[in-house]
């Protein structure tokens, strides 16, 4: 059962975050350190703290691999953890592992990337119609499908576009002098490690060093913050609610869009 504080904290800092996040696409430490801190303070008290710091460490292990790839933000992989700390299981502790590998930081996530995908897949296909007008054709089924398959649908659209006019989309040339911490690489360069494409004050150091003059960097990105917070809402309202899986199944694929009478 979720006590009052346990929703009061992470959703004011998943608010701010988002807000933050839509404006500036930064979540600023300020916001994420003080909400592991206190969400692990707070599960001590409560009689839950290896919980939450086996569940934060699960979740700040994988989102700095997420992380170092250039998959997900700092301050998303942040606010993940602090989520973690302070509500780490969604399912009965008496189902072991299971309950560890789907925690609550790892539900947000999937569901964050899913309701992500289906906004951002309207979003690009928009943007790319101007010059490609048949693309508006993407965006036809979506009336017609429950939701779950609208979801997955978004999910392969987003997934399509991005990858096929990434170029478009993302892809910027940018001048050494002008990158700051935390710019994503477009591609790998040489002198710096393979795979690294989050960049770090000593690889623009490292990169001017070696006379780079330009890079490509991917801009435009995402931001997740406004959508960690829906998935959040979504957890937390589940949790609340407990109702059976077929009531579940019949909402999310039904493919009624109005009750009968």
């Amino acid at each position: 059962m979720l006590t009052m504080w346990q929703i009061l904290a992470t959703v004011a800092a998943s608010t701010i975050a988002a807000v933050i996040d839509a404006f500036t696409g930064e979540i600023p430490e300020w916001i994420t350190v003080p909400l592991i801190i206190t969400g692990l303070a707070y599960a001590a008290l409560a009689g839950y703290f290896v919980q939450a710091f086996i569940v934060a460490a699960i979740t700040l292990a994988l989102g700095y691999a997420l992380y170092y790839t250039g998959q997900l933000g700092g301050g998303d992989v942040l606010l993940l953890t602090g989520i973690g700390a302070w509500i780490p299981l969604a399912l009965p502790e008496k189902w072991g592992a299971i309950a560890y590998i789907f925690n609550v930081p790892m539900i947000v996530l999937f569901l964050g990337l899913l309701y992500s995908s289906l906004f951002f897949s309207v979003y690009y296909t928009w943007i790319l119609s101007k010059d490609r007008r048949w693309m508006l054709a993407l965006l036809l089924p979506y009336p017609f499908l429950p939701p779950a398959l609208a979801l997955t649908y978004g999910t392969i659209v987003t997934a399509y576009l991005g990858n096929r006019y990434r170029d478009a989309l993302f892809v910027r040339e940018r001048s050494v002098d002008k990158l700051i911490p935390e710019d994503v690489l477009a591609e790998d360069v040489e002198g710096l490690p393979p795979g690294k494409h989050v960049l770090e004050k000593k690889d623009i150091e490292r990169l001017k060093e070696m006379g780079v003059k330009t890079v490509k960097i991917l801009d435009n990105l995402p931001r997740f913050g406004p959508f960690t917070l829906l998935a959040l809402l979504t957890v937390i309202y589940l949790m609340a609610h407990p109702m059976n899986l077929d009531a579940y199944a019949s909402a999310l694929f039904s493919f009624k869009i109005y009750p009968l009478p």
